[in-house]
């Protein structure tokens, strides 16, 4: 009796039982154009289960170059991962901010990126052609361009992500999206055209309402999704270029490190790197790796410490490799102004490498650009559109290309820093035939910072003589960016003050003055 007295107190006592802490799981969103992708995971995945975790910086201006390898963090981990912008080769679009396909294969060998390139079960590319392959579609490069147009991308990036598309330059986008996402299951993409943030919202907004229980037990979902087709996204997105991936390592019995990491890898040598390198040449994959392999040549070439023989000689090998040299020179053989950007791009990299002469580089820059014509607005945009830095030829600049407006603020893209450009463009500071002209090659010296006394006195005497205001405001902020320390300058600055009526402009002066 006592037993069952004590089994019938046990069964009535009020136990109280603590629910184990919910770990919630992160969405985290990359919004380099549109924000109605982001904006719809916010709203339909619930808070209590998830965090959303924003990874572009606000203001594009600020901005570093570099910005999206210091959003790598070891305490950011992300378990979905969605990526919003006009996509060819780059992530580009309205907040001004761009992630390269380049950015992302470097990242992916840090290991403080691995929470948000390796750890994600999700990846969402909201972009045309993020999962592309090299085949062609229906379209011929020029329709696809119309449709890019009509679809409201400007002629720089519709040039840009033509030219990505149906060249044969790199890997396949699905090809290297799976290698930077290795480790997962499930990429979404688009092989073709993809819908704009506005067109895709209703569309995602089912499918993310229909899939609420799924992502409300997220785990479970994984262990059973897999890496097959995700059929309930396919249906919402029915009528959309929609693709899916999973990620190369997943494919793979044994995981091989990335071409493009090894050659980055601080762990091995520099003889071991051109080895592989040339032995990349040798197997006609040297192009598909070509940005990496330039980045790391060129900083061979300006590294302190000089090659070695053994270095020279495996260096001689594949720098006069003619193979190399016929493939690149055969993408410039597109035609089409649409592949205006890509070309320079060529161009520069073979002159990188030492593979052509600087006369051939004149040669092929002006039939490409054509500088003996007026510069357009189009031909600016679209090789402004792939941020390049080109060194133009001084002498292939014919002299009428130096009144045009257009064509500096081309050079304002392009950044040559031949030294005659750079005096010859310090010169319009003062004899442009116009206030854009001369305001346009003032700013040129934002970008190009120089210690040259005699280019800062120009700018200086600018904000004396000018009567343009706005080239005066112009030219006080660059100035000021500049930190001249002449003290020559700081005379020609204390004589401005005394004349200057613009509260802007003197706030600058004294700036550089205190």
């Amino acid at each position: 009796m006592k037993t069952l007295f004590t089994i019938f107190c046990l069964l009535y006592i009020p136990w109280t039982v603590e629910a184990a802490p919910v770990v919630k799981k992160n969405v985290c969103t990359i919004t380099i154009n549109s924000s109605e992708e982001a904006e719809l995971f916010k709203s339909n995945l619930s808070p209590n289960l998830w965090n959303f975790i924003e990874l572009a910086p606000k203001n594009a201006e600020a901005a570093s170059k570099d910005w999206f390898s210091q959003s790598c963090k070891p305490s950011v981990k992300c378990d979905i991962l969605v990526v919003s912008g006009h996509f060819g080769g780059t992530f580009f679009g309205e907040s001004k901010l761009t992630l390269s396909m380049e950015d992302l294969e470097k990242n992916s060998c840090d290991d403080k990126c691995s929470g948000i390139l390796k750890q994600p079960r999700e990846v969402f590319l909201f972009g045309c052609n993020t999962l592309a392959s090299k085949q062609k579609d229906h379209r011929t490069p020029e329709q696809y361009m119309q449709v890019l147009l009509n679809d409201g991308f400007s002629t720089a990036q519709a040039s840009q992500i033509v030219s990505f598309r149906y060249s044969g330059f790199g890997d396949s986008f699905k090809y290297s999206m799976s290698q930077v996402f290795a480790a997962t299951p499930r990429i979404y993409g688009f092989s073709s055209v993809g819908p704009s943030g506005k067109t895709v919202e209703p569309l995602l907004r089912n499918y993310l309402k229909s899939s609420q229980a799924q992502y409300a037990n997220f785990e479970a979902y994984d262990k059973e999704a897999g890496t097959k087709t995700n059929s309930r996204l396919f249906t919402a997105l029915k009528n959309t270029s929609l693709a899916q991936a999973y990620g190369l390592n997943l494919a793979m019995k044994n995981a091989e490190e990335k071409p493009y990491c090894y050659i980055r890898s601080e762990k091995i040598s520099r003889l071991d790197k051109l080895k592989y390198i040339k032995k990349l040449f040798e197997a006609k994959k040297a192009v598909q790796l070509l940005a990496h392999i330039q980045d790391f040549l060129h900083s061979v070439r300006l590294a302190e410490k000089p090659l070695n023989e053994e270095e020279k000689k495996v260096w001689l090998a594949f720098s006069t490799d003619p193979k190399l040299k016929n493939d690149l020179l055969d993408l410039l053989k597109l035609n089409g102004d649409i592949y205006l950007p890509l070309k320079a791009n060529i161009l520069n990299t073979l002159k990188d490498l030492d593979l052509i002469d600087e006369q051939f580089v004149a040669s092929s820059f002006n039939q490409m650009v054509d500088l003996r014509t007026p510069f357009t607005e189009t031909r600016r945009s679209m090789l402004c559109s792939l941020q390049l830095t080109i060194n133009i030829p001084f002498e292939a600049i014919q002299p009428q290309r130096w009144t045009e407006p257009e064509f500096i603020s081309t050079l304002l893209c392009l950044r040559p820093t031949e030294p005659r450009i750079l005096e010859k463009m310090a010169s319009l500071v003062k004899t442009g035939v116009s206030a854009n002209l001369r305001g346009t090659a003032i700013w040129y010296f934002y970008w190009f910072k120089t210690d040259d006394v005699s280019i800062q006195k120009n700018i200086a005497e600018a904000i004396l003589s000018e009567k343009d205001d706005s080239v005066r405001q112009t030219a006080a902020m660059v100035l000021k960016t500049l930190k001249p320390t002449s003290v020559q300058i700081k005379a020609i600055l204390s004589q401005a003050i005394q004349q200057e009526k613009n509260s802007h402009i003197i706030a600058d002066l004294q700036a550089m003055l205190n």
